[in-house]
Formats: C-alpha cells, structure tokens, sequence
C-alpha cells in the first residue's frame, strides 16, 4: 500500500511539475491547496491559498464494514461490524429494511403473529402476520358477549304458497308476475316488500363462467371502492370465491350469481346477485344518442357489432354478507345515472384488457356491519369463458320466476324461485274428414289386381299448434295381398301422430276385399286413334283433334293424373249439341257431373274436377255426346 502511495505521489509530482511549466510559459497562476497530502489538494495550482483540509476524506475504508464511507481514502481505525447485523426476512414480526448483514438467529416469527380481522371477536389490531386459527367469532344472530343481537329468526318469510304450477302449451307459461306474493319478517311478521323478475326458458339460454379479469393496478372480480376508507373491510377489492356464473335468457334477462371474497381478509365474503336488463347491440346503443360509448382498455379495440350492452336493474341487483359480513348488504344502481355507459359483453368488454369478458359500473348503499354506507365508484370487472349454450328441448319449456325480499334491518336476503313448467297431456287429434274410416276394395279385371287407394294426408291437430311426428303403418289382417291378390283380405293402415312431449294418437283404416270384381265400366262406340309407340294417350288425343280428324276424342287431355286436388279435363265439343261428363268411382256411384254446351266452331273446353272430398282411390271419368262415349282412369290420393 505505500509502494502505491509513493508511485501515487511521484505521477502527482509530475504532474505537478508539468503544469507548473506550463503556467510559466502561460505566465498565469492558479490558487488552491498544493499539499499532495491534503483531502482536497489541487494538482493544477500554483500558488497555495492556505485551504489545505486534511480530516473530511479521513474513515472507514472497508467496504464491508456497518459504517463504510464509500468518499474516505486515509483509514482511521473506525470500522465496526455489529450495528447493521439484523433480521432480513420480510415475513418476520421484527424485520429490519436497513439491516445489511443477515441474521437468522436474531429473526421473530411468533410475537406479531395473531387474528387480524378486525370482525372476529380476538382481533389483535397489533398483529402483522396473520393465523387464522387464533380467530373466534361470535355465534349467529349474538356479538362477541353473548348478548343477541336481535335479528336472530328475522329472515324474510314467504306466505304465499309458491309451488311448482304446470300448464299445457309453452304459450300458456307466465311471463308477467301472476298474483300478489307476500312475505314478512320471520321475528316480528312485519310485512316486507317482495321483488319478482322472470327468467323465460322456453327456449335455449345461455351459460357463462366468470372470473378476475386481470389488469393494470389492483384486480377484482367486484370493486367496491370506498369500503376500505370507511375502515369497514381490508380492502376494496373482492375475488371470486369460485367462478361466477353468469345466465343469459331469451326474454333479455342477464343474471350474475355466484360468491366474492375480500383479496386481503377472505373471510369478508358478497353473495353476488345481480340483475341486468334491457339487452341492445352496440351499434343500436351508439346511434341513440352521441354521448353513448364504451369503457375499453388501452389499446384494444371494441367490434360494436357484436358487443352487447344492458342496464343494471336496481330492484333486484344486491351484494349480500356473509362470513365476516354477515348482516351486511349492499344494494347496486347503474352508473352513470344517464347511462352514457352501460354494462358492456364482448371482446374488451371488461374495460382492462382485450379478453372476451363483462363489465361495468354501479353505485351502492346500504347496511355495512351495522353502519349505513353509500358510494358512487363500484364495478363489475371479469373475464367469460366460452358461450355454452343450454337447449330447452320441446316440451320441457318452463317459465322461472323469482321472489326475493330484504329486511333492511338486519341484511337478511331471502329468495325464493317459482317454477311455471310445461305438463302436456293432450295428444293430438286426427283430423282428415275425408278419410275414410273404412274402404271396399275390387278386383280389376283389366289389369288383374286389386287396387289399393294412395295412403291419406296426413292431418293431425295439436293444441299447443306445434309441430306433429306422424309414423304410417300397413299390415295384413287377414289373406295375401300379395300372394293372393283375388282372394279376400284385409289391410290394416294406421296413422299415427306424436307431439314433443310424447302423446301420441292413432287413427286407424280398414280396407277390405270381398273377392267381388269391379264393375265394367260403360264402353265407347267410337274406335280409339292409334297411339304408336312413345306417344302419350293425351298427346295423340291433342293431335288428332288439331289434324281434323271426324273421330276426334272427346276428352282431349286431363292433367294432373294422379292429384291430390283437383285435375282439368278438357273436352271437345265442336259440332256437337253437348258433351256430358260423369264421374263414377269403382262401386259405380256418380260422384260428379258436368254438362257442356257445343258450338259450330272447333272449340275445347276445359271443366275443372275437384278432389278434396272425395276418398283416394281410382275413379272413372266418362264423357257422352250423341254418337260416342269415351272412359278414362284417374286417380285421387292425399
């Protein structure tokens, strides 16, 4: 160290001299201390001035030692090591923030150790650490004397009978409060006021899980800002105690349940029970009015398209205590008053970051261990997970309505849900007048079967006018259709219609036959044109009509065949004083008739045919004039 000192001294020296030469050759001088050896010496100075100091840069110079003087260069014997040894662990009762050297041994981790929340009847307001398990609290509805508090038995007390009611139809399920519910207090029978709000599951609904959105600052799935300086709670900020839940209805009807627990003392737990409302997609929000808008985090961006926004309902929105705030409730209003904002669902709809999420501000009053309270800062501030949707299958409708009361003396909530279900027992009823409950069959000769009549339309009533699943059925009663189709048989056709909640009704049909031939139909006189080959019996009637032909069909065409309506028959009556059309059915009974009037002129005439009411089957068509008689095959199903 003095080998240092003396090259230390000597590179000063020159240095020195260096600038005395200079000086002269500037013929200046510089005032200073020119003692090499002084605290302050000046190697630029020419002239010493007498301010030499030589104790200021005197002192400890080990780095290691409590009192180190990092500006000290001459050492004075000073140096201790005992006053910075301390307690360094920041969780023990006498941590010491300036110690430097560590010391286990000296660390206390039991005096400071107590209950610190300030509800329980134990809390040590001196205790920094907390042990749970040295907190006592006093029993419910008594303080910590054992003296009762008087709101033991004060819970709100329905008196209106609210059993399940069931009704036929979907459209038959309450929407609208139905009678007035009473309750009272369950200690005094003072009558409270009840709230009714309805959730319509008529129809798929919509599942949320909500939780802490994370964010800039303190997070918290509830923030009621303001409790922690009325001294009422650790801190203004509240997680879920398990994921929130949050229910959206098809009547426009959002509701947020679940648990919230306080970030510092999780014993100061909310019931979260709000109610949201008035459902309205961003872009119609924004046009209402200009000063609508959204609360976003910094730089994400909000798709107004998808965003819904809703109005926080102050009847039926409340924070209700339990735990360490037992007692206590706090009832929500929305923020801002003129609703320039709302509560916000979608992509940054928390208002702290970009997540798909639920937010929004609400103002808040109430009863607050036993101290009335009121604020105007609050919110909503939670991350969703993905939509789920929950199908309400046909028939399970249900309509929920909810009743809850409040005694605002004690802070005692209770709710009472009612169900409106739907309980169809009506099944529906066949209602096809033109078919027949019986039907006789014949054998036609001319085509060697038995013809069976097209199965009938189908029409059932329901009476909740709902949507019917029909099955058909055809068996053999007796015979072989099949295998014996010109011996006697019976076939059975059943009908069969079902509603969503599973009634089901069954019209049945008989058709029978008796082996009798079907009669002959009356024959024409008059030789039929040639039909050749790919050439329709309608189009070769057209044809020959048009080429003049003397022999002329007098049933041109008849279109639609088959139909389960009506069909147009057109005639021709050129030269002919009238043509008479009759329609027979397989039995030989004349359904339907028409007369038609001819003319010199070549004309055709078309005659409507209705067959709404008759039975399905094959009917026979025949047109007479004076010289001719012509039959046709058509077939009526539905």
């Amino acid at each position: 160290m003095a080998r240092n000192r003396a090259i230390t001294a000597l590179l000063l020296l020159l240095l020195a001299a260096l600038s005395w030469t200079n000086k002269i050759a500037a013929q200046t001088d510089e005032m200073g201390c020119t003692d090499w050896w002084a605290c302050n010496f000046s190697p630029t100075a020419t002239v010493d001035d007498g301010s030499c100091d030589y104790e200021t840069c005197i002192g400890c110079t080990n780095q290691y030692a409590c009192n180190f003087d990092p500006g000290a260069i001459y050492y004075d014997g000073s140096c201790e090591y005992l006053s910075c040894v301390g307690c360094t662990a920041v969780e023990a009762c006498n941590y010491d923030p300036e110690a430097l050297i560590p010391n286990t041994a000296l660390c206390d981790f039991a005096s400071c150790v107590g209950c610190t929340d300030f509800t329980a009847c134990t809390f040590d307001p001196e205790a920094t650490l907390s042990d749970p398990t040295q907190c006592i609290y006093p029993l419910p509805d008594y303080d910590c004397e054992g003296n009762l508090t008087g709101c033991g038995g004060c819970e709100p007390v329905f008196i209106t009978d609210l059993s399940p009611v069931q009704v036929g139809c979907a459209s038959d399920l309450p929407v609208d409060p139905v009678g007035e519910v009473l309750a009272a207090t369950g200690c005094t029978d003072e009558p409270l006021e009840v709230k009714t709000f309805i959730v319509d599951a008529t129809s798929d609904y919509t599942l949320n899980v909500g939780t802490t959105a994370d964010g800039i600052g303190p997070d918290g799935a509830i923030r009621v800002l303001g409790l922690t300086a009325l001294g009422l709670a650790n801190s203004d900020y509240f997680v879920e105690s398990y994921p929130l839940l949050v229910s959206r209805y098809a009547n426009g009807i959002a509701v947020i349940s679940g648990q919230v627990e306080n970030t510092i003392n999780p014993s100061l737990k909310w019931t979260v029970h709000l109610v949201l409302e008035d459902p309205l997609m961003g872009e119609e929000w924004l046009t209402q009015d200009q000063m609508h808008g959204f609360i976003t985090a910094s730089g994400c961006s909000v798709d107004t398209a998808s965003m819904v926004t809703y109005r926080l309902n102050q009847e039926h929105s409340y924070l209700i205590g339990t735990d360490g705030l037992e007692g206590s409730y706090l009832q929500l209003s929305h923020m801002p008053f003129n609703e320039s904002k709302r509560f916000q669902l979608g992509g940054g709809g928390n208002s702290v970051n970009c997540n798909y999420g639920f937010g929004g501000w609400f103002a808040w009053s109430g009863l607050v261990l036993n101290q009335p309270v009121s604020g105007m800062t609050g919110d909503l501030v939670i991350d969703l997970g993905e939509d789920i949707l929950t199908e309400v299958p046909c028939g399970q409708a249900a309509t929920v309505h909810f009743h809850h009361a409040l005694n605002p003396a004690c802070g005692l909530f209770t709710e009472v849900p009612q169900l409106y279900v739907r309980a169809d027992v009506t099944p529906p009823a066949w209602n096809n007048e033109s078919c027949a409950l019986e039907v006789a069959l014949c054998f036609n000769a001319s085509i060697g079967e038995v013809i069976l009549p097209e199965p009938c339309v189908f029409q059932f009533d329901d009476e909740c006018s709902e949507e019917v699943l029909v099955t058909f059925e055809e068996i053999a009663v007796s015979g072989d259709p099949a295998g014996q189709p010109e011996a006697p048989f019976v076939i059975q056709r059943t009908y069969t219609g079902t509603d969503c909640s599973g009634n089901a009704s069954s019209f049945v049909q008989m058709l029978s036959f008796d082996g009798e031939a079907c009669p002959e139909a009356p024959t024409s006189p008059v030789t039929k044109p040639t039909v050749s080959k790919g050439q329709t019996r309608q189009n070769s009637r057209s044809e020959a009509f048009k080429s003049g032909d003397l022999r002329s069909p007098l049933i041109a065409s008849l279109s639609p065949n088959p139909t389960d309506a009506q069909s147009a028959v057109h005639v021709n009556v050129s030269n002919r004083d009238q043509v008479t059309l009759r329609v027979y059915d397989l039995a030989g009974n004349e359904v339907d008739a028409h007369v038609i009037q001819g003319g010199s002129d070549s004309e055709v005439k078309r005659i409507t045919l209705s067959a709404t009411n008759l039975t399905p089957g094959c009917y026979l068509i025949q047109a007479t004039a004076s010289n001719m008689r012509e039959t046709l095959r058509w077939i009526v199903h539905h």
